[in-house]
């Protein structure tokens, strides 16, 4: 993969990323407080501990209501009382993110619930797995529910049921779910929420090219909800051009319930951050060493910059850094008047403006600064650096819960930088190499590096020795190390598509794979051979919905 700097993407960076975290982080709160069960079943009335308990969990002390929860659980007389208060516990664990100990007293519970108690764990087993994204485990738990569904605990079910459907990409059943679920709110904020639940359901269906087909018989209340699929999907990829999309639906939905939520809340939000500053510049290199990366840059930027509608379109000046320097091009451009600069684009070029306080505007620098250098509140650091996905990586590996693993990466400077950086962040979490090796990038065969790193040799060298010893020939399979719960490695596309089978070959098919984006190309019929490996890459670049295919264009 070509490694030069997203050229269609330069002039919509800071709004267009900021939109999208914020896009993602609200759907994260929004579906979380608006689904977590509730009260659920009742404890033991009267009882001064249990009031307090729940005094607590009414109150928001989750940590401590659950924990009083617990407590009450060790002392209960009968198994029905335990496990009310155990399901009571993981509700309040649940409010906590604690997810973990949630999921561990759903194991302690009696097989055998009233239906009551039924009811509570299998909300909390779909929310745990909604949280652990398996969509279809939430479903399997709520089917279990049984009809018709208690009325104190409708409306959590149904939103539920509805983020599922819609993490399954069936939109369709989810909008119908979630009106079904609109029927038993009482207030408008309750309503207003359920179709930020819609709307947010449907960018994630279009994300993943789900099918909006209109069902027959469907009502037009839901055929709206699924014709503005796509436009939830581009205000979440590209806010510049939502609002052009949202006039079209409204258009032809003009007494939709859907438009009051759009004109409250969702072109309120599309509007910040998208108005462009007056006049922007450009600090690149456009003569000597680097001139051919700062031109690449400075005609992308452009490119992207005259599409935008001429009567929103800032003034750009443009300066050479390779020609009076980066931090006199900066100064310069500011006493132009450049209410937002973009650029240095090398890393010496980024360190010298950080560090020359002169960082008076926002800045978005195309690089990082050298390690160590503290970092001006006004300047933003947008680069393609090796060392931070390696740093990802390791971040992601214990997440998963994988302290121990293997090492595979290019001998090359590349490959040093990426070890370092991965190394270092994985001590640092608690982690531990058990094992490293370099291959020639340049091989045809890396059969040999990756039999060291698994210790086939050795199990082979075992075998033949224990042959010597007993002077016969055994039945032998060879083995690889078994001290190992991941395998990183470090390529690119080429490499990657084959190391990935020749690992495989070499019985450590059961090893998750981690790798940088370096490893991933766009391009589904040469990536076959990858499937499976964990890369962090951006979204609109492995996205196969049609707005993250065109931008990638």
């Amino acid at each position: 993969m070509q490694r030069a700097m997203p050229q269609s993407v330069n002039a919509r960076w800071p709004a267009y990323w900021t939109m999208f975290a914020v896009a993602g982080l609200g759907m994260a709160v929004g579906l979380g407080a608006c689904t977590t069960p509730g009260a659920g079943p009742q404890t033991q009335r009267g009882d001064p501990q249990s009031i307090q308990a729940e005094k607590l969990a009414r109150e928001g002390n989750h940590k401590e209501a659950a924990a009083a929860f617990e407590t009450l659980a060790t002392q209960a007389t009968t198994a029905e009382v335990r496990d009310r208060l155990l399901l009571r516990a993981a509700q309040q664990h649940l409010q906590t993110g604690d997810n973990d100990q949630a999921t561990a007293l759903l194991t302690r519970l009696s097989p055998q619930l009233p239906t009551q108690d039924r009811v509570a764990r299998a909300q909390i087993a779909a929310e745990l797995a909604l949280r652990a994204q398996r969509p279809d485990k939430a479903l399997a738990e709520l089917n279990l529910i049984p009809q018709p569904l208690p009325p104190d605990a409708v409306t959590e079910i149904l939103g539920l049921r509805a983020r599922a459907l819609f993490g399954l990409n069936r939109p369709a059943a989810g909008v119908m779910a979630a009106l079904d679920r609109d029927k038993t709110l009482k207030t408008q904020a309750e309503q207003r929420a359920n179709q930020r639940l819609i709307w947010e359901g449907l960018q994630r269906s279009a994300s993943a090219n789900a099918d909006f087909t209109i069902p027959t018989g469907a009502s037009s209340v839901v055929a709206g909800w699924l014709d503005l699929g796509r436009a939830a999907l581009m205000a979440a990829r590209n806010p510049f051009t939502a609002k052009e999309d949202l006039a079209n639906w409204r258009t032809k939905y003009p007494m939709h319930e859907a438009n009051s939520f759009l004109t409250d809340d969702v072109l309120p939000e599309l509007s910040v951050g998208l108005e462009y500053p007056p006049q922007i510049a450009l600090i690149l290199p456009v003569t000597g060493r680097q001139q051919a990366a700062g031109v690449a840059v400075r005609d992308g930027f452009l490119a992207a910059l005259l599409q935008q509608d001429a009567a929103r379109r800032p003034a750009l000046n443009v300066y050479d850094t390779a020609a009076m320097g980066a931090t006199t091009a900066y100064k310069r451009a500011v006493a132009d008047g450049a209410q937002f600069i973009v650029g240095p684009l090398t890393k010496e070029d980024v360190t010298a403006v950080a560090t020359s306080g002169d960082a008076s505007v926002l800045t978005l620098a195309l690089n990082q600064m050298t390690e160590g250098t503290p970092s001006p509140g006004l300047l933003f650091q947008f680069s393609l650096d090796p060392e931070e996905e390696a740093r990802q990586v390791a971040q992601r590996v214990t997440n998963d819960g994988r302290m121990r693993g293997l090492v595979l990466l290019p001998n090359n400077d590349w490959g040093q930088r990426v070890f370092r950086a991965f190394d270092v962040e994985l001590r640092t979490l608690g982690g531990t190499i058990a094992g490293m090796r370099f291959y020639d990038p340049a091989a045809r065969d890396y059969s040999e590096p990756i039999r060291q790193l698994l210790l086939i040799d050795e199990s082979r060298a075992r075998a033949n020795a224990l042959n010597s010893t007993l002077g016969m020939k055994l039945e032998f399979e060879p083995r690889r190390r078994g001290d190992a719960q991941f395998v990183f490695v470090g390529a690119q596309p080429l490499q990657g598509r084959s190391l990935r089978p020749t690992l495989r070959f070499h019985l450590a098919q059961d090893l998750p794979m981690y790798s940088t984006s370096e490893i991933f190309e766009p391009d589904s019929a040469a990536n076959t051979d990858l499937d499976g490996v964990i890369f962090p890459h951006m979204p609109w670049v492995i996205s196969p919905d049609a707005a993250s295919s065109a931008m990638r264009t």
